[in-house]
């Protein structure tokens, strides 16, 4: 009776484990104290700071141009469209790109590109997530004569067909990881 009621234990913890699995459960980084690791953080920075400069400190005061300043490769929205981005070594990516005669709006998908084979900042041997990737969604407002204004909103998860160019052990991370 014990040794089938072990078995019975040892199946379920073995098909649950199967099941995580199965489920794609994955790390997300969430908030200005997220642990992510350094290299990561760093590498992401490493596309988002220029973009930054360009978002929110405009050399131009045009909703279009403003849009066509922004360093980036375009994505259409499509799923075909997606096989002609190159994220391999990272990169930001912008789409749902729109404007008006006074407001420019856009979305950034942000991949990290590939963690070197390194130590973590502290030294210890890493176990993380192979990249990441973040999104958020920008709009800016503009007037004659005033400077741009700017604002942001993080998102929860990025598009799917996006998130499908990324390998198998990259996470989620939500805009503000990023901040600072």
């Amino acid at each position: 009776m014990l040794f089938a009621r072990r078995c019975k234990w040892g199946a379920l913890v073995v098909v649950s484990g199967i099941a995580l699995s199965l489920t794609g459960c994955q790390i997300e980084y969430r908030g200005h104290d997220s642990g992510i690791d350094g290299t990561l953080w760093r590498q992401v920075t490493s596309f988002e700071d220029p973009l930054s400069r360009s978002l929110y400190q405009p050399s131009v005061n045009e909703p279009v141009d403003y849009l066509d300043s922004l360093p980036g490769e375009r994505w259409s929205g499509s799923v075909a469209s997606t096989f002609d981005l190159d994220l391999r070594e990272g990169g930001v990516v912008l789409y749902d790109i729109s404007s008006s005669d006074s407001v420019a709006e856009l979305s950034v998908f942000i991949a990290s590109g590939p963690r070197p084979d390194v130590p973590t900042d502290g030294g210890r041997d890493y176990n993380g997530p192979t990249q990441v990737f973040t999104c958020y969604q920008v709009e800016a407002a503009f007037s004659p004569g005033v400077a741009a204004s700017v604002g942001r909103v993080t998102f929860d998860d990025c598009p799917a067909a996006l998130v499908e160019l990324m390998p198998g052990g990259a996470a989620f991370a939500r805009g503000e990881v990023f901040d600072g």
